[in-house]
């Protein structure tokens, strides 16, 4: 018989990473927050805002506190989604990289505007993603058609419960009834009702750091993970140095990110309400810090 003190278990999480990144969210918020080493699985932190504190039980819990944010409950991820489209486009529309996307800030299809959120005029396929266009990638959307999209959401495991260490995580959602260019050009912008688990988007930006390989994510400490292929090689390398450029391009990398080699995707996720949801993610490249992240802030 072992009895339940004989157990020793260590855990990949930072205390001190974990602590930092609920001040950085504040309090307040409502959010979550992971980090991960996409060389070796390790999730090193996982906050969720807002959080209980088993030491202070006579204050009283905030809305949503038992939820886990990070890995029990899926948003709108907005523009963050368009990572899942990029790859889609890199793989099945032979030419895109020469071909160009005109934005003057809408885009009508079958009667519907697609509004975008600046004005970009001609762009290639590398800049419309940094720009987030709207435009560009609605465009994207309808050239792939609604059952490539599908498929690419379910390949990269948005649509389904994955488990870290026994634990169930949330699934998303996409359209999958036939719904129409409009909605679909909606859909591959990351609205529509598209629904992402943060830890999912975690998931996929590790395999786009790693060459495409997923090292299985694990809470308790494991020396033999496992690892699978996410996303083709030549895939992956491309979505990483669009994301590469995006950092350059638009995220202001050497005053907000002195000394990391940042490839990243932000988004916005119009909520209708006049509010939105923020996101951020993506990796750094270096094999000295190799760690993938994903912050979201409720409106």
């Amino acid at each position: 018989t072992t009895r339940a003190e004989d157990i020793e278990m260590s855990l990949t999480i930072d205390a001190g990473l974990c602590r930092a990144a609920y001040t950085a969210l504040g309090e307040e918020s409502k959010g979550a927050a992971m980090v991960m080493n996409y060389k070796t699985g390790e999730i090193l932190c996982m906050v969720s805002l807002p959080a209980i504190d088993p030491s202070q039980a006579e204050l009283s819990p905030g809305e949503g506190a038992y939820i886990n944010r990070c890995i029990s409950a899926a948003f709108i991820p907005g523009s963050v989604f368009k990572l899942i489209t990029t790859a889609a486009a890199i793989e099945q529309i032979p030419d895109i990289y020469e071909k160009e996307f005109y934005c003057e800030g809408v885009y009508t299809i079958a009667g519907v505007d697609i509004n975008c959120s600046g004005f970009h005029y001609t762009q290639t396929f590398e800049q419309a993603l940094a720009n987030s266009c709207n435009c560009a990638f609605a465009r994207i959307a309808v050239m792939l058609g609604q059952d490539t999209m599908i498929e690419y959401v379910k390949k990269y495991g948005f649509l389904s419960s994955h488990e870290i260490d026994g634990i169930k995580t949330a699934s998303g959602s996409y359209p999958l009834d036939f719904v129409g260019d409009p909605e679909l050009a909606w859909s591959g912008i990351g609205q529509s009702t598209d629904l992402v688990c943060p830890f999912s988007l975690l998931r996929m930006v590790a395999a786009a750091a790693n060459g495409g390989v997923l090292v299985t994510p694990h809470l308790i400490r494991n020396e033999s993970a496992g690892s699978t292929r996410l996303i083709a090689a030549d895939t992956a390398d491309r979505l990483a140095r669009m994301m590469d450029y995006n950092a350059v391009a638009h995220y202001n990398v050497e005053e907000n990110f002195p000394g990391l080699s940042i490839c990243a995707k932000t988004g916005t996720a119009e909520l209708g309400n006049g509010s939105s949801h923020a996101w951020f993610t993506g990796f750094m490249d270096d094999e000295a810090q190799p760690y993938a992240f994903v912050v979201f802030v409720e409106e």
